[in-house]
């Protein structure tokens, strides 16, 4: 396993025990006892340890995201550049062309960076250095953007970006060929590939496939030209493949579940973190994304796993709560964020628990638990004041207390001046509070529904349980009532009418409900009629197109979806008065870039569902034909039997028309005979005989109409009523 040369080989020897101590100190933050992991990190002083130098850097880096402090994010950087110095000086001299620096980086991009051939000459020392280099390239290139906050540091840490996957990628594709050294019966011992390695590529490879992908059609076409992937499956199949998860297989038997928890297979230093990716992908990007295979049993049961390892994990606490939430079980969920305990030196790690409770006290219209939550994030969170002094105000202004009124106007007159911009660009949550907070105060003091409208953003209402459904229902309705002239407010209240209806049909643990699918509808389509007249809220328009098409995909009526979600993505797409296009520049739609990324991915999942429709019609086709060719088969070989009882079959039928012939002549002889003796009674028979069955149409002479008039039937204009 060791390298021939003494000194490298007490190297290797050295970053093996490096490895060991840092298992224990991942150990503890996974846990939640992050002061003792940080006081053994910071206790050692190695500073030629690329390993130790990255460890430090990484928890700079989660004290940067919890506090969000310019000082701290910079002190992160340095941190990731110093990681950067130390992993290069062991990296292999030829390939460290793709070195530092935005011109070394576009000379690696222009002429190619490291391939397989290059990782094969490399030792075990090296190829960890690469790893390393290039996983603090990315993370670097993250909190640049975040510090800088333009759009130039943007395209330059892009090119340092493409300089980190052509060694992922390099890396990935030597692995692939020991991989198939390996079932060709070789040995592949001299190839120095360990868990730590493995567990690296796996997360990297598939986060590069899965991130890329959600990205709009024109930009993910641009970065495959540049060399990036973006295969989706792929990426979540590979973060599977680190903990040798299986989303096809039941659960573990007691027996299996504790043969997994003893085995030392797979646990490379990334291991918990590509654990930590399914789970999330199922739990949280697809509440807010259309998703295929979303598999909440399959996220559980990874996330059980880790727990039995870590059992006070703030993370794995945090997701099973998650859990809880996705599947509609409310006050689990609080209950379980509450019994999350921190360390004092790390308060800020509480507040991801502290915003979900908020949410999930918004779902169940406490407002007094919300407005508890919203003042504790207002109070100690530095992530966003702009969004949590409208979450302060709003779930005030809902709790109605009339003593609180002056206090939320304070709150609102404050939102605005907050605002940040990220790349140049404003965050389009804080554009939304914002533009609400600045709604309120120049309406006299008054806001639709904002906690309802709040949760749209965080897709709240998927996540109600069938009573807060039915509750919200209600006060939506309320709402409505003597708002028909304001057009904003009232189509803001039909889309969200329209969105709880929704969810009522389609509930998973329920029967379908055609009224509430009918309401729905009508709401949406209510929408779209008064559009033209609205001021400010004219994200109510597009989510309205977005949420009709995810009943006819629900309907099954592919077409018409996919018509909804182009016009959505296209750029032409509103032609209603001053009304921009999503995709054509500024607009007054603050949620401009979650409705593209969420019109996006449900054309991406119809997709799917057309080529599998089409998969299963094919095969559908191709069975029937061998069916069909058995059959001809079958009576080719019967034909001589079948002629003849064909021809005794037609000579019982010519019999019997004979027979009928006959008894039809004589009736005709005896009715001429009656008319001849009863000339009287003619008007009395030719009702029958000439109208035929008196059952059909009316009498001779009658003047009733055989149809309707069309004024009794509904006009177009009814049908298209509200469209």
């Amino acid at each position: 396993m060791f390298d021939s040369n003494p000194r490298k080989s007490n190297l290797e020897k050295a970053m093996d025990e490096e490895l060991a101590e840092l298992r224990i100190v991942m150990d503890h933050a996974l846990n939640n006892r992050m002061t003792e992991a940080e006081a053994l990190l910071r206790g050692r002083h190695k500073p030629e340890s690329m390993y130790y130098q990255f460890g430090k850097a990484l928890l700079d880096a989660l004290r940067a995201i919890l506090t969000f402090h310019p000082d701290e994010i910079e002190k992160a950087m340095k941190s990731f550049d110093l990681t950067l110095k130390v992993a290069d000086k062991q990296r292999k001299a030829a390939s460290s062309i793709v070195g530092l620096g935005t011109v070394k980086a576009l000379g690696s991009w222009v002429i190619g960076s490291i391939g397989a051939g290059s990782f094969r000459g490399m030792t075990r020392i090296e190829k960890h250095a690469e790893l390393i280099y290039a996983e603090a390239t990315v993370l670097r290139a993250g909190f640049s953007v975040l510090y800088h906050q333009d759009f130039f540091s943007l395209l330059e840490e892009t090119v340092s970006l493409r300089s980190a996957f052509a060694i992922f990628n390099g890396l990935k594709s030597y692995i692939d060929g020991t991989e198939a050294e390996l079932k060709a019966g070789g040995d592949i011992s001299e190839h120095h590939i360990d868990e730590h390695l493995v567990t690296g590529l796996i997360f990297a490879s598939s986060l590069f496939n899965i991130a890329i992908s959600f990205l709009p059609d024109i930009i993910i076409s641009l970065l495959q030209f540049v060399g990036f992937p973006s295969d989706r499956d792929w990426g979540l199949e590979l973060l599977n493949t680190a903990g040798m998860w299986d989303p096809r297989a039941g659960d573990d038997t007691p027996i299996e579940f504790q043969e997994r928890l003893e085995s030392q297979n797979n646990e490379g230093m990334r291991r918990q973190i590509c654990d930590i990716g399914p789970i999330a992908i199922h739990l949280i990007a697809a509440s807010f994304l259309p998703f295929r295979h979303v598999d909440y049993s399959f996220a559980e049961r990874i996330n059980n796993y880790n727990l039995h390892k870590y059992p006070d994990s703030m993370v794995f606490n945090f997701l099973r709560a998650r859990h809880a939430q996705v599947n509609t079980r409310l006050e689990e969920a609080i209950a379980i964020h509450e019994s999350i305990q921190v360390q004092p030196e790390w308060r800020s790690l509480k507040h991801a628990c502290v915003f979900e409770q908020l949410m999930c006290a918004m779902m169940e219209s406490d407002y007094d638990l919300a407005c508890t939550k919203s003042r504790v994030l207002l109070r100690e969170s530095n992530w966003t004041k702009t969004i949590f002094r409208y979450l302060a105000a709003i779930t005030t202004l809902r709790r109605g207390l009339p003593k609180e009124a002056k206090r939320v106007e304070e709150l609102m007159r404050k939102v605005e001046p907050g605002k940040q911009k990220f790349c140049g660009i404003e965050v389009f949550p804080e554009t939304f509070c914002a533009r609400k907070a600045n709604r309120y105060l120049n309406e006299n003091n008054r806001l639709l529904l904002p906690d309802y409208d709040f949760l749209v953003l965080w897709n709240g209402f998927d996540m109600m349980p069938i009573k807060s459904l039915r509750v919200a229902l209600s006060n939506i309705m309320l709402e409505i009532h003597g708002y028909e002239h304001f057009y904003d407010d009232y189509c803001i209240a039909h889309y969200l009418l329209g969105l709880v209806a929704k969810q009522i049909a389609f509930f998973p643990e329920e029967v379908f409900d055609q009224d509430m699918c009918s309401l729905a509808v009508r709401s949406f389509k209510t929408v779209f009629r008064y559009a033209p007249y609205i001021l400010d809220d004219t994200y109510a328009y597009y989510f309205s197109h977005y949420n009709l098409g995810l009943i006819m995909m629900q309907l099954g009526q592919l077409d018409d979806a996919e018509a909804k979600f182009k016009y959505l993505l296209s750029t032409i797409n509103p032609t209603l008065l001053g009304l921009p296009a999503l995709a054509a520049g500024k607009g007054r739609n603050s949620l401009e870039v979650l409705i593209l990324a969420k019109a996006h991915a449900a054309l991406f999942l119809l997709n799917e569902d057309r080529a599998t429709a089409a998969a299963a019609a094919a095969a559908a086709a191709k069975s029937e034909t061998g069916s069909q060719k058995a059959r001809s088969r079958r009576s080719t070989s019967s034909t001589a039997s079948s002629v003849v009882n064909l021809d005794a079959a037609m000579a019982n039928l010519s019999v019997i028309y004979k027979q009928q012939q006959q008894q039809q002549q004589q009736q005709q002889q005896r009715q001429q005979q009656q008319r001849k003796k009863s000339p009287g009674s003619g008007s009395a028979t030719s009702r029958t005989t000439s109208g035929g069955s008196g059952d059909y149409g009316p009498p001779t002479g009658s003047t009733a109409k055989l149809t309707r008039d069309f004024k009794d039937f509904p006009t177009i204009e009814v049908y298209h009523q509200g469209e």
